[in-house]
């Protein structure tokens, strides 16, 4: 199986548009999906001259001009967290702009929702990085800059995020749409973490819990999370099986079996990562299959240090928010408000929202101003460790042969 990729490169840039008079004209464009929404046909918006980021510092692009920004409305479909007051409150202020979140639990529900039509409700999205080829793909995105945004993206994160240094989630072949480090930009990484199994440190002993064996032991009260999308990944990583290909009959048959197995010896079928945490917290179970940092952080941040989304020595899954500009027309505010949401303090209180989840971020200004209790929460210091064993998500190509074993596996908890 393969690890995040290491390697440098030279960046081709393509122009990125979200002022008005680049934007009108890319509105009326349909998509190639065939849709039905009643689009119109027309060349491709990509061979269109657009307009760039009209700033040359981040001070100038994160500022009042008390223009015609002012009273404008950023359309964002998200998820939850962002619509946080300590996160959009700022931005409103400082601009007398309003920001609509629409926020959504589910990649294929919200693609389909932009595929549908629906793009033209909204100026940005954010999904996990391994749907940027099918939106580029299906042209519901556009291609932003990198040359222009950079110094407000890239530049201000983690070494392991960094270009130069391999990171490729951001960035698309425009051949094939595969994800190609020398590529071209679609979004900017926001928001990450991993999905692996959750731990009660007091009573699972660390010897057990370095490895996923520890879900399917008899010595453990489990329970599963029905999340068959995560959890047939983390199935898959602990048979030794790369997720990210077709797979032979043989491999599909071994993730049955041991699928069957896991939810054999569960004690419990949990339907929501609240009734996780909630069983987690009484003690009906010790152990939680499958988790995240973004499920158990809530018991983590009310100083249940104990429960633990580990990554064992089979390695996680790590997931990236990414945020990108839908094509259609854009309020001249648009480029401000993802400059806003880049930057490192707003990225600290997404981290940490006064709504939502906690979720670490790649901004590496939030990195340096964690106090003591949110490193502990989020496991800042174990990250690095965490992203080197671990896979980054990039799509199961046949999933739909694997939701019939999840289904019948549930039928026997």
């Amino acid at each position: 199986m393969t690890k995040h990729e290491i390697s440098r490169r030279k960046l081709l840039a393509v122009s990125a548009a979200s002022l008005s008079a680049a934007t009108a004209s890319a509105g009326c464009l349909g998509s190639s999906s065939g849709s039905g929404s009643g689009e119109t046909e027309t060349s491709s918006w990509r061979t269109q001259e657009l307009a760039t980021v009209p700033a040359e510092s981040y001070d100038d692009l994160y500022q009042n001009d008390e223009n015609e920004q002012s009273g404008e409305t950023v359309n964002h479909l998200t998820w939850t967290g962002y619509d946080a007051s300590n996160v959009q409150d700022p931005f409103r202020e400082t601009f007398e702009a309003n920001t609509q979140l629409d926020l959504f639990t589910s990649n294929p529900k919200a693609f389909n929702r932009l595929n549908s039509g629906e793009w033209q409700q909204f100026h940005q999205a954010t999904f996990d990085m391994a749907w940027l080829p099918n939106l580029a793909e299906a042209e519901l995105i556009r291609p932003i800059d990198y040359e222009d945004w950079k110094e407000y993206t890239f530049d201000k994160y983690i070494d392991i995020f960094k270009p130069e240094n391999g990171y490729k989630y951001a960035f698309l072949n425009e051949d094939d749409y595969s994800f190609d480090v020398d590529g071209t930009m679609y979004g900017a990484p926001q928001r990450f973490g991993w999905a692996s199994f959750v731990v009660n440190t007091d009573t699972v002993s660390s010897s057990d819990y370095s490895s996923y064996d520890a879900a399917w032991s008899e010595d453990y009260d489990v329970g599963v999370y029905d999340l068959m999308f995560w959890g047939i990944q983390i199935i898959m990583l602990r048979e030794g099986i790369d997720p990210y290909k077709e797979h032979t009959e043989e491999e599909v048959e071994q993730v049955r079996q041991a699928t069957f197995d896991l939810f054999d010896n569960a004690k419990t079928l949990l339907p929501d990562f609240a009734s996780m945490n909630q069983a987690l917290k009484s003690g009906e179970i010790d152990i939680g299959f499958i988790s995240g940092n973004w499920i158990n952080g809530t018991l983590r941040r009310g100083e249940n240090l104990q429960f633990e989304a580990h990554v064992p020595e089979e390695g996680g899954v790590i997931w990236v928010e990414t945020t990108t500009f839908v094509k259609g027309e854009q309020p001249t505010v648009s480029d401000n408000y993802l400059a806003h949401m880049q930057r490192g303090e707003t990225a600290l209180n997404l981290s940490w929202p006064t709504s939502g989840g906690t979720n670490v971020v790649p901004h590496a200004t939030a990195w340096d101003e964690y106090d003591d209790f949110q490193r502990e929460v989020l496991r800042v210091d174990d990250i690095p460790d965490i992203l080197d064993r671990s896979v980054f998500y990039t799509g199961v190509p046949d999933l739909d042969k694997f939701e019939p074993i999840w289904r019948e596996a549930k039928t026997r908890i």
